[in-house]
């Protein structure tokens, strides 16, 4: 029983308060054991202050994932307990020493990763955000690898497509660049620990990237009409804005730089 109650009992519900589109207070703790650690390991998810305003540490956005990927992973669902926790670890390993910093959210995202599994979380779910969390690791400790990593993925993913290209005849290209579609995994090799997410991310994207590039578009079309009809219906209420991001993500990039301002 990797999620628990405080009273020992399978965590069967999780109890939040919305205070703001895209943020929530966590009402009821709860805990995680991974499966084969000591008791003393138990992780236990605070709730928050109700009484203290819902941002910071003191809120959640649930999964951090952008609102127009949202038709392919919710910010909730199997994974809310386990982003949750995330969320809370994401805070105890802020660390001016970067070294220290990566290592514990090294090891957060590994806890992560395993109780998006025991959480009955798909294999393809469960691989695609923690590999998300690994490249997002890297942004406040050592910005530069966290760049690096994405253009790396971008590139990859547009390799592949040349690669597949070739194959069918479709351009110009000899048939030895078919080979592409293999080199992404093999470029992604010196990064050593942290070349999974690269090769996740990348042949993943093969499928996603169309996928997401129309629902940003999407978006933004929905957007342009929401403000249109706006506009046409006299102005009334208050503008419309973008989808919910939440209040904890900017107070979260606000620590983070604070944090690598510390350690400069």
């Amino acid at each position: 029983m990797p999620f628990a109650r405080m009273d020992g009992g399978r965590l069967d519900r999780i109890h939040l308060s919305q205070r703001a589109p895209g943020t929530f207070q966590l009402l009821e703790p709860f805990s995680y054991l991974e499966p084969g650690r000591p008791e003393e390991e138990r992780i236990v998810i605070r709730a928050h202050d109700e009484s203290q305003p819902a941002k910071g540490a003191n809120a959640s956005d649930l999964a951090s994932i952008p609102p127009f990927l949202w038709g392919l992973i919710s910010n909730h669902g199997r994974h809310t307990a386990s982003a949750l926790m995330h969320d809370q670890l994401w805070w105890e390993c802020l660390d001016p020493d970067r070294r220290l910093w990566i290592e514990r959210r090294r090891e957060a995202d590994r806890v992560f990763r395993v109780s998006l599994r025991e959480g009955n979380s798909s294999a393809v779910r469960s691989a695609i955000l923690w590999s998300a969390v690994s490249i997002e690791r890297f942004w406040g400790p050592r910005r530069w690898q966290a760049i690096a990593m994405a253009v790396q993925i971008v590139l990859g993913v547009g390799a592949i497509y040349l690669g597949i290209a070739a194959l069918l005849g479709l351009g110009d290209l000899p048939l030895m660049l078919a080979t592409l579609v293999a080199a992404p995994a093999l470029l992604a090799l010196p990064w050593r620990r942290d070349a999974a997410p690269i090769e996740i991310l990348t042949h993943l994207g093969i499928l996603f990237l169309p996928i997401a590039v129309v629902a940003i578009v999407g978006q933004f079309a929905l957007a342009g009409l929401e403000v249109a009809g706006w506009a046409l219906g006299g102005r009334k209420g208050p503008a419309p804005r973008r989808g919910p991001v939440g209040l904890t993500r900017p107070v979260k990039v606000r620590a983070r730089n604070r944090v690598r301002a510390a350690g400069d």
